[in-house]
């Protein structure tokens, strides 16, 4: 259970990854010149984090994600009105294109 801001650490965590390998030499070169972040510093970061969500926590965010959270695509009730747009179609005429006809 890695939450939100657990995340976002790894991410910080990485983003320095080529900073710290420079070590001292960080100081004396140009921001342009720092390698650019690879995979290879989110695997280093990721090994340094524990997930901060407990086990039995994430049974409570489940079923508030199956209440609340949005659905993935392809995923539907079958009482998903959301084809029919509240009732109007893409296809239907507009009141007055049908008092013209």
């Amino acid at each position: 259970g890695f939450s939100g801001a657990d995340l976002k650490s790894l991410c910080t965590d990485a983003a320095l990854g080529p900073i710290r390998a420079l070590g001292s030499r960080a100081l004396d070169i140009k921001a342009e010149d720092v390698p650019p972040i690879s995979y290879k510093h989110f695997r280093m970061a990721l090994k340094g984090m524990c997930p901060s969500v407990a086990q039995e926590d994430l049974g409570a965010y489940e079923e508030w994600n199956g209440t609340y959270g949005t659905k993935n695509v392809g995923e539907r009730d079958d009482d998903d009105d959301s084809d029919n747009n509240d009732g109007l179609s893409l296809t239907e005429e507009s009141d007055d294109e049908e008092e013209n006809t």
